[in-house]
């Protein structure tokens, strides 16, 4: 029979391979930085030869580029559902901080590897953060401006300033995880830190932007489990 000889192709085999490859690579570029990850290092660790990750990717330069990519993609992707929306704009403001502290408390190798190209003034991904980051700034600036239009945030905040020291806020918390832990042996990733941290964070949105005064912040937490005890690979496959 004629159709016992047809071979079965799996058809997502190679992107399979790919997103396996850069979740592998983003963690190693977390782990050793962008000079002290090989090619050798990530294929081992996928299993695969070396040659035959050139299959997928041209050089180590084109995957970091790739991780770096998927990372500010995802964070728009999260933080620009929210601040569309309908809701009031504090509840907007609130949601986004929220679910940008969730995001990255899920994947805090994000925080870290982004962090390194902030620092480096010739970073590998130095071309990437120009495409990918002004847009980001953008969308949350014009965010606060149409607050501010609409008498629901402080005119005399200046948008750029807020949204630069709310990044260095919230992802800089990230990236001194491991210190912390360290010095004072305290973990900021466990679930109860996660949530001071929130309160804390929107205490001080609420005290510098908001028209409607401080008060403390309330999060919302449909699921009654933090966030950052979920395995990220239960959310999505790699994350």
């Amino acid at each position: 029979m004629a159709s016992s000889n047809i071979k079965i192709v799996h058809l997502h085999r190679a992107s399979d391979t790919r997103d396996r490859l850069l979740h592998v690579a983003r963690s190693l570029f977390a782990e050793r930085g962008y000079r002290g990850t090989s090619l050798r290092d990530i294929s081992g660790r996928v299993g695969i030869k070396a040659p035959s990750l050139l299959h997928h990717f041209s050089s180590k330069e084109q995957i970091y580029l790739a991780v770096l990519d998927r990372i500010f993609e995802r964070l728009e992707n999260a933080i620009g559902s929210v601040l569309i929306s309908t809701e009031s704009y504090e509840r907007r403001a609130i949601s986004a901080i929220e679910g940008a502290i969730d995001f990255l408390a899920r994947r805090p190798d994000y925080a870290r590897l982004v962090w390194s190209e902030f620092i480096e003034e010739k970073g590998i991904g130095l071309q990437l953060l120009k495409r990918r980051l002004p847009p980001l700034y953008a969308m949350a600036q014009n965010f606060i401006f149409q607050g501010q239009r609409d008498g629901a945030f402080r005119r005399e905040v200046d948008p750029f300033q807020f949204v630069v020291s709310l990044n260095q806020i919230v992802s800089g918390y990230f990236t001194t995880a491991a210190m912390t832990r360290r010095l004072w042996k305290i973990n900021l990733l466990e679930a109860g830190t996660i949530e001071k941290r929130k309160r804390h964070v929107l205490d001080l949105v609420r005290q510098t932007l908001f028209v409607s005064g401080a008060g403390p912040a309330t999060i919302e937490n449909k699921s009654g489990t933090a966030a950052s005890n979920q395995n990220p690979d239960q959310e999505e496959k790699h994350p």
